[in-house]
């Protein structure tokens, strides 16, 4: 038979773990090799050996397997035998993870290491010990003592699929015996998917930290033995799903609960102490008045602890005197640190209810009060997502009526003519909190002109792209901030028009007008605002949008190489209603959301010569509508706008690189003040046939 052999365990490695053996008890004291088998133990690390989270586990192995970790038991005194061996091993009781300084047997029961010598695990030295002689994790000791348990440690951020059992060494028996081997289990995020979590303090000292416990996978079974309470923490316990949690307290053993999170039905066998603690109890969409969450057979003990309630969001609607039993408990005592006055639930993340959070014999009864649901005005900022929507299409409708109508009048001058434009920048929009958006705007089509007896026609058709990534920021004054953000794009296409009149005066008058639709898609992620069960609000959109435009202006030109262009535009663009679920399942239902806009303007340009054209403008505009107003559950949610007025300027440069190529450019910069702040870019291209 092969000799047992020291492993190294690395981050990322992967164990292996053959079929069960017979092999000793972990933590048991250190005994000579004589009757013990063990036909393919894997021995690892020793002294304080650590296993990292790190450490793959199959979801095969999850279903059967054990883990195990425990301190080596200590060596027995005055008689010499083995340093401290045992250790806890992992899966179905192979891999030992941690011991100590141990020594290898192999089948036959006859120990691989000399009598009186040391295997020292731990990277020290291996000392050359008399005869009878025990020593433990690389240390030197008098002929005749035990030598101590070696540590052994787990560490992960979260672990699943296993049960667990961990207990401290056996301290050694005789004169001089060695102490049991430490036993450290600690699991920062969530331990989960084991039905049996067994903690056991021998001779040596016993520490065991979990994050949070998730029993909500199965009926679990948690035994403490011989415990303290402040030795065996836990941040937080979720139950629910109707499964029952076990408390099993033997030789006085006892735990610490920091916080009970309760999901639905769920049973408490055992005795409950959540005095000063916090009790969140989240009310699924399966539950209603008068059911019953969490049942305790034994005594529950709710003295000073805060107690929250949350609902799902795709509950019915709870009405003024419903009930809900949050605790029926064999026997109740104390009371809870909240009352009606602070006792407030939360449906998903849009409504509000008060409670009455109240006993009764042995009940903890929520009740509620006041005047049924209330709004979250937090949901506003779910609102302002959409209309980041119908701001991205409105930007849209300002590149075809300005940019792209005068590239396609210029691309129609001599028949038929392709043109292009492009618009990109970063813009904020005061909604009464703000959305911060930056986008690029495209569009490309084809465009001919005509003399006709009242002047020149110029029809065209276009295809239009736009794309935008935005953040929303609200503030109130009853409820924390939220801030969002989110993409949105549209696609979509149009037909545009103008006829520039004949010449009255050192001028002509002309009017033009376009129409567009296509569709638009919106993805939100509502980061801070979240249900009581942590979920952000998140949603995706999908809209139909179309819209107008109908301009008039006068063309003055001042002089040969100066014109003047007066002007005024009506802008329509209508973003239709959508209905979505949130991630945290609340209905919301979008309404269609309108803009009108009223624009007017100078803009000047001068023609240095045949190729460069510098212009310079001006413009105010009001948008009287612009709102995104919204329901869920047949409430309404406070409405974000951009009505108001917001002064615009421009200066650009107009180049045509050659007589000779049908080609020409325009350079632009926009910035805007009041209602919009922010800056934009723009490129015009213009091709002729």
């Amino acid at each position: 038979m092969t000799r047992n052999t020291h492993l190294p365990v690395r981050r990322g490695d992967v164990l292996e773990l053959p079929a069960p053996v017979t092999q000793p008890a972990p933590g048991e004291p250190g005994r000579t090799g004589k009757g013990r088998t063990a036909k393919a133990a894997l021995f690892i690390g020793a002294g304080l050996a650590l296993l990292s989270a790190f450490i793959p586990l199959s979801a095969q192995e999850a279903e059967a397997a054990t883990l195990y970790v425990s301190g080596g038991g200590g060596g027995q005194g005055s008689g010499g035998g083995s340093s401290g061996n045992g250790g806890g091993y992992a899966g179905a009781g192979e891999g030992y993870i941690g011991g100590g300084a141990y020594v290898g047997v192999d089948g036959n029961g006859t120990s691989n290491a000399p009598n009186g010598s040391t295997w020292n695990t731990s990277g020290g030295k291996d000392p050359a010990l008399g005869s009878g002689a025990t020593a433990g994790d690389g240390e030197t000791i008098s002929p005749g003592t035990g030598g101590h348990g070696g540590d052994a440690a787990f560490s992960a951020g979260s672990f699943s699929g296993y049960d667990v059992r961990v207990e401290s060494g056996h301290s050694g028996t005789g004169t001089g015996p060695g102490t049991g081997g430490n036993a450290n289990f600690r699991v920062t995020d969530t331990l989960s998917g084991g039905l049996n979590y067994t903690f056991i303090k021998n001779g040596g000292a016993l520490s065991v930290d979990i994050g949070t416990l998730n029993a909500t996978n199965g009926n679990v079974a948690f035994t403490v033995d011989n415990t303290a309470a402040a030795n065996v923490r836990i941040g937080t316990l979720e139950l629910g799903d109707g499964r029952t949690f076990t408390l099993i307290r033997d030789n006085s053993g006892d735990v610490t609960i920091n916080a009970y999170t309760v999901r639905g039905e769920a049973a408490f066998t055992g005795d409950l102490n959540a005095a000063g603690k916090a009790m969140n109890f989240y009310i699924p969409a399966t539950m209603g008045n008068g059911e019953t969450m969490l049942t305790v057979d034994g005594a529950a003990d709710i003295t000073g602890a805060a107690v929250n309630v949350g609902i799902d969001g795709a509950s019915s609607l709870l009405q003024v005197g419903d009930q809900v039993v949050l605790i029926d408990a064999g026997t109740l005592t104390g009371n809870q640190a909240n009352n009606a006055a602070n006792g407030q639930g939360m449906q998903g993340v849009t409504l509000r209810y008060l409670f009455d959070l109240t006993t009764a014999g042995d009940q903890l009864l929520a009740t509620v009060s006041g005047i049924g649901p209330q709004v979250n005005e937090q949901t506003k900022a779910l609102s302002e997502g959409f209309l980041a929507g119908l701001i991205l299409a409105n930007q849209g409708a300002d590149l075809v009526a300005g940019q792209g109508m005068r590239q396609a009048v210029n691309a129609g001058g001599n028949g038929l003519g392709a043109f292009g434009a492009l618009a990109g920048g970063w813009s904020r929009y005061n909604t009464g909190s703000h959305v911060d958006m930056s986008s690029i705007t495209l569009l490309t089509g084809l465009a001919y002109g005509v003399d006709t007896a009242p002047g020149r026609l110029t029809l065209g058709a276009f295809f239009e792209f736009g794309n935008g990534s935005y953040d929303t920021y609200n503030s109130f004054s009853t409820a924390a901030s939220v801030n969002g953000d989110g993409d949105a794009y549209y696609l979509g296409g149009g037909v545009l028009g103008r006829m520039d009149f004949a010449n009255t005066g050192p001028g002509r008058f002309y009017a033009e007008g376009s129409a567009r639709i296509g569709s638009l898609r919106d993805d939100y992620n509502g980061g801070d605002l979240r249900d009581a069960m942590g979920r952000s609000a998140n949603y995706d959109s999908s809209s139909l949008y179309y819209g107008l435009h109908l301009g008039t202006g006068y063309l003055w030109n001042v002089n040969e190489k100066a014109s003047l262009d007066l002007y005024a535009k009506y802008f329509w663009t209508r973003l239709e209603g959508d209905s979505v679920t949130l991630s945290t399942d609340d209905p919301v239902r979008f309404k269609d959301a309108d803009s009108h806009r009223l624009r007017g303007g100078a803009r000047f340009s001068y023609a240095v010569n045949e190729w460069v054209s510098p212009y310079v403008g001006a413009a105010y505009e009001h948008e009287f509508d612009g709102k995104a107003r919204a329901t869920t559950n047949g409430f309404s949610i406070d409405a974000p706008d951009i009505k108001g007025g917001t002064g615009i300027g421009e200066v650009g440069l107009t180049l045509k690189p050659s007589q000779a190529l049908p080609l020409s450019f325009d350079l632009g910069l926009q910035g805007y003040v009041g209602k919009r702040e922010g800056v934009t870019g723009s490129l015009q291209v213009k091709f002729e046939f």
